[in-house]
C-alpha cells in the first residue's frame, strides 16, 4: 500500500525537479575575447580537449554552473563546457554594437539572414552598428546612416 502511493509522489516530485530545471536555463551570448573565439570544451577546464570554437555573438543556453565555468548547449546543438566569464546577458534590440576584426578586413552586409543573400555593402572594425533583430547567428542591424540588413553576429561586439 505504501509502495502504490509513493511511487506516484516520487514521480510528480521527480517531474517537477526536472520542470524547474529546464525553467532555470538561462540563454547568453558569447562575449568578444582577445583570441577572436571561445572554446567550447568537454569538461570544465583548460585541461579538458576542445570540441568547438565559438564566436562573439553566438548563442547557448547554460545548462549547469561549476564554479567559473558553464556547462552549455550551443546554438547548433553541441554541449560542452565553456568559462562563463565570457558569457553575457541577451542582447538588447537598440543596443549599439561595434564590427569587430575579420579575416578579410570587412563584413558584408546581406539583405537577409544567411551568407546566401545579396550583399548591401561592406562594413569595417570599429563601425557602430544599431542591433535591430536576430535570427540565429545572424542580426539584423541598422547603420548610423540608416542603411539596414543582415550580419553575422560573431563579427558583432558591444
Amino acid at each position: 500500500m505504501l509502495k502504490s502511493v509513493f511511487a506516484p509522489v516520487l514521480a510528480f516530485i521527480l517531474a517537477m525537479a526536472l520542470t524547474l530545471g529546464a525553467a532555470m536555463a538561462e540563454t547568453l551570448y558569447v562575449k568578444q575575447t582577445n583570441d577572436g573565439y571561445l572554446n567550447l570544451r568537454s569538461g570544465p577546464g583548460v585541461g579538458f580537449d576542445i570540441l568547438q570554437r565559438m564566436y562573439p555573438g553566438d548563442q547557448v543556453e547554460v545548462l549547469e554552473v561549476s564554479g567559473t565555468w558553464a556547462r552549455v548547449r550551443h546554438e547548433g546543438g553541441r554541449m560542452g563546457w565553456t568559462s562563463g566569464k565570457f558569457l553575457e546577458a541577451r542582447l538588447a534590440f537598440g543596443q549599439m554594437l561595434t564590427v569587430v576584426q575579420t579575416s578579410d578586413g570587412y563584413l558584408n552586409l546581406r539583405s537577409g539572414p544567411g551568407s546566401d543573400y545579396d550583399i548591401i555593402r561592406r562594413i569595417y572594425p570599429g563601425d557602430r552598428v544599431r542591433l535591430l533583430d536576430a535570427q540565429g547567428a545572424w542580426r539584423r542591424v541598422e547603420l548610423v546612416n540608416g542603411v539596414v540588413g543582415w550580419a553575422h553576429g560573431r563579427y558583432l561586439a558591444r
